[in-house]
């Protein structure tokens, strides 16, 4: 990396782990209401209402959060400085759901729980990881990661879908 262009917040987030910000250049942590394979390598399987949530830290700090339908029903996203954006048809999605804050990228853990109940549904309790510099495997192993992610997710893997082909 050239100089010292991470956001702080993205820089403290990685430091609390004990994860140098040179071995990366971003990072994901996924839940999903579906067996990960699903939204991998089994589309054919997943329903309308399959769930996917992301966590989305790119170097340049300026992090974002994702929740998409697969039937593309709603697209919410979570980014820096209370920035909330709802994409729907539905004026369900737009207006009348009350869709939780994320008001910093270490609430994310607690931002699964206030959806499970605001869209009356349950993640998976299984976080996924891609990264594109580190290993993913690495972060999945982190205990430091593993106690963050403990109020969501159990069981941990990777993906290699950030991996450079």
């Amino acid at each position: 990396m050239f100089g010292h262009s991470t956001h702080p917040e993205v820089a403290e987030w990685f430091a609390r782990f004990g994860v140098a910000e040179v071995s990366y250049s971003g990072c994901s942590v996924d839940l999903t209401n579906e067996p990960p394979e699903h939204w991998f390598y089994k589309r054919n399987k997943l329903r309308p209402e399959s769930l996917k949530l992301d966590l989305l830290i790119p170097s340049n700090g300026n992090w974002l959060v994702d929740l998409s339908r697969h039937d593309k029903l709603f697209n919410v996203q979570w980014r820096p400085n209370d920035d909330l954006r709802i994409e729907s048809a539905q004026l369900r999605y737009r207006k009348l759901i009350k869709w939780p804050r994320l008001y910093s990228l270490v609430d994310f853990p607690l931002l699964a729980g206030q959806l499970e109940q605001c869209l009356d549904m349950r993640f998976l309790r299984h976080a996924n990881f891609g990264a594109r510099l580190l290993e993913p495997e690495a972060l999945s192993c982190n205990s430091k990661i593993r106690q963050w992610l403990a109020p969501c997710a159990d069981t941990f893997g990777w993906n290699r879908k950030m991996q450079p082909e």
